[in-house]
């Protein structure tokens, strides 16, 4: 029997290489005989770096760059066997990294995603995966195109070197005569399944605005500033350029990234289409399951191409909420691993004997 495990986090409980370990020692406990591959998936959030490093055996290293407050960061990053870059713009930029008293999208800044970005070209990795969830910024992108050596110039001609949303509604001018090199022949692929657009009410401002400390006069600013960012450069609305404080938008204009469903891509780097050939079971999961994942998320992705397979899918996670009948139109087996516990301290604390306990459970019932 071949099972594929590619399970998402249990967010605030357990990462998806620790869910992949325990699923698979369960497994091999009642079926000895079983190829078990693991694949720790995320979908562009935080832990994407973490989830395709382990899942491909890759490298993780760290550089120290600007933080979103200007003070310094170490980022960390991961360096796959084929040569493929992988970032999270959280590392650098991420809301994580300011305290909640501190949090302002005047002044935070994505120009430590620009650093990072910047070392990986110049050190020759032409091909970059970027996760942009969890970002402490709303300025479009900017700050990363200052790292890169783009230069936002006012209505006097002289360069803007402020950095945040404040700076945002200066820019008469954009030059990018000294623009970073390596990003002509460069492939930038940004997990993203975000798909606000950069301005208006459902915009980077409006509707990710407040939760990084914006205003109300704070928000009608940044996003009147983003939208004389997108009337300046050049480059048109798409879905998904209000990601990350419109970093979407800036990751297209400056850098011609591809934005691509964070689910797909990150599944495809780590090689799950490919393991997938020839499997008797997919096994994916993660903390909650409601009606969103129905409709689209992570595991439903992987759900999709175990179908286009022939392959069964199995549902484990934390809990499941909704409409019950509904997760049997995406997944073939769907199961909590609640074991009757009262609180929800109690299921995180006991998550992991649980899992394995159902798991053991589940192939005794397919060993008949």
């Amino acid at each position: 029997m071949k099972i594929v495990v590619a399970p998402d986090s249990y967010k605030g409980n357990m990462r998806s290489a620790e869910v992949c370990a325990i699923i698979r020692q369960a497994i091999l406990e009642e079926r000895p005989d079983a190829e078990v591959l693991t694949f720790p998936m995320a979908d562009g959030g935080e832990g994407t770096v973490e989830a395709v490093v382990a899942a491909t055996g890759g490298e993780f290293r760290n550089m120290d760059v600007c933080g979103p407050l200007n003070d310094p960061v170490s980022a960390q990053y991961g360096i796959l066997p084929d040569g493929t870059a992988i970032m999270e713009m959280a590392s650098a930029s991420g809301i994580e990294l300011v305290s909640a008293d501190q949090l302002n999208p005047l002044e935070a800044t994505t120009y430590g995603t620009g650093q990072l970005v910047r070392h990986l070209l110049q050190e020759g990795h032409c091909s970059i995966v970027m996760g942009i969830g969890g970002s402490a910024t709303v300025d479009g992108g900017t700050g990363m195109a200052q790292a890169l050596g783009y230069r936002f110039m006012d209505c006097d001609g002289v360069e803007i070197t402020e950095r945040g949303g404040k700076m945002l509604q200066r820019i008469c001018r954009i030059d990018s005569a000294s623009s970073e090199p390596g990003l002509k022949g460069a492939t930038i692929r940004v997990a993203c399944d975000v798909t606000n657009p950069l301005t208006g009410p459902n915009g980077a401002a409006a509707i990710f605005g407040p939760q990084k400390g914006a205003t109300p006069e704070m928000v009608e600013q940044l996003n009147s500033g983003l939208s004389n960012l997108m009337g300046i450069s050049g480059t048109e609305g798409a879905p998904g350029d209000g990601a990350a404080g419109g970093l979407g938008y800036g990751l297209r204009a400056f850098c011609d990234a591809e934005i691509v469903s964070g689910a797909n891509l990150i599944a495809e780097t780590v090689g799950l289409p490919a393991a997938l050939e020839g499997a008797d079971l997919l096994i994916t999961g993660e903390g909650r399951t409601d009606g969103q994942t129905a409709s689209g998320k992570l595991c439903s992705v992987l759900a999709g191409m175990a179908r286009e397979r022939g392959v069964k899918t199995l549902l484990v996670s934390g809990a499941l909420q909704g409409e019950m009948n509904v997760f049997l139109d995406v997944f073939d087996y769907a199961f909590s691993i609640s074991a009757g516990h009262t609180s929800l301290d109690a299921c995180i604390a006991h998550a992991p004997e649980d899992l394995g306990f159902l798991m053991r459970n589940i192939m005794r019932l397919m060993n008949g």
